[in-house]
């Protein structure tokens, strides 16, 4: 077993050739048999950043799950598909053993100024805040390994595999691990953490399950509201730092596919990040 690392090392390269980094996954990352999707997708944005120098806060991330992304090193890929004047499409692939496992299409843009502006409103806080509640325990062999990274705390909805049928959870969560450097990882390294910190929720789906059974996120869409890092909170995504929120709610769950989106909250209950999946499930 390949010994644990922090979400920092993932991040750091072992190898690299034009056009292409090398990263180590280690076990400890991992969501059942492929790596965990926020880890997938935080390494993509590193590749395209690293990769194509593009500047621009990130605006839209749209990924593609199509295999499993084992542990080991695993070869990222990225490429400029389109740069504009405002906006940059750059795609990334992970990919291992000459096959594509994930795609990814990061949407890049610069601010313009605009007479249109509509604040999201911030919704009413939880009845329960993360004080007093329970973390979700880390159970291995049942619970995904990459979850001991994370501390979750559930306001609204059952924790996985407790037969609680609803369509909704709110999840108080924050990341275990140290936050990406900006002196390391350039002024964007706050959106790194956010794009894993917003895939690390288990679908609500899982609430209904009375036993633990497969579930995997098969496209993912990601609109950051506002760029990151967000005022004051570069750093929050650290040990020891405050509770983010993100409130889930499943559309449609027909024949093993669900339709669910999420909104991400800061701290300060901003919405400042929406998410769209759709997850296939095998009961």
């Amino acid at each position: 077993m390949s010994s644990p690392k922090s979400f920092v090392e993932l991040l750091t390269p072992v190898a690299s050739a034009p056009g292409e980094l090398q990263f180590e996954i280690s076990e400890d990352w991992l969501q059942g048999r492929s790596a965990f999707g926020g880890l997938q997708a935080a390494l993509a944005l590193a590749a395209m950043r690293q990769l194509t120098g593009v500047s621009a806060p990130l605006r839209v991330l749209q990924t593609t799950f199509m295999a499993p992304v084992p542990p080991g090193v695993v070869s990222v890929r990225a490429q400029v598909l389109r740069a504009g004047k405002s906006v940059t499409h750059v795609e990334a692939r992970i990919e291992a053993e000459g096959h594509t496992l994930a795609l990814f299409v990061g949407v890049f843009g610069a601010g313009r100024a605009s007479n249109i502006v509509v604040t999201m409103p911030a919704p009413p806080l939880p009845a329960k805040g993360p004080e007093g509640l329970k973390d979700l325990p880390f159970f291995p062999g049942v619970a995904p390994n990459f979850i001991q990274h994370y501390a979750m705390r559930w306001a609204e909805g059952g924790w996985p595999f407790s037969n609680t049928p609803g369509p909704v959870t709110r999840i108080w969560l924050k990341a275990r691990d140290a936050a990406p450097d900006p002196a390391v990882f350039g002024e964007h390294a706050a959106e790194l953490a956010l794009v894993a910190l917003t895939d690390a929720i288990p679908s609500p789906a899982i609430s209904w399950l009375k036993l633990p059974a497969p579930a995997s996120s098969l496209t993912w869409i990601l609109e950051l509201i506002e760029p990151a890092p967000f005022p004051g909170d570069a750093q929050r995504f650290g040990v020891g730092h405050d509770y983010w929120r993100i409130d889930s709610e499943i559309h449609s769950a027909k024949e093993g596919y669900i339709a669910q989106t999420a909104v991400v909250h800061s701290p300060d209950n901003r919405p400042v990040a929406l998410s769209r999946q759709s997850v296939v499930i095998f009961a």
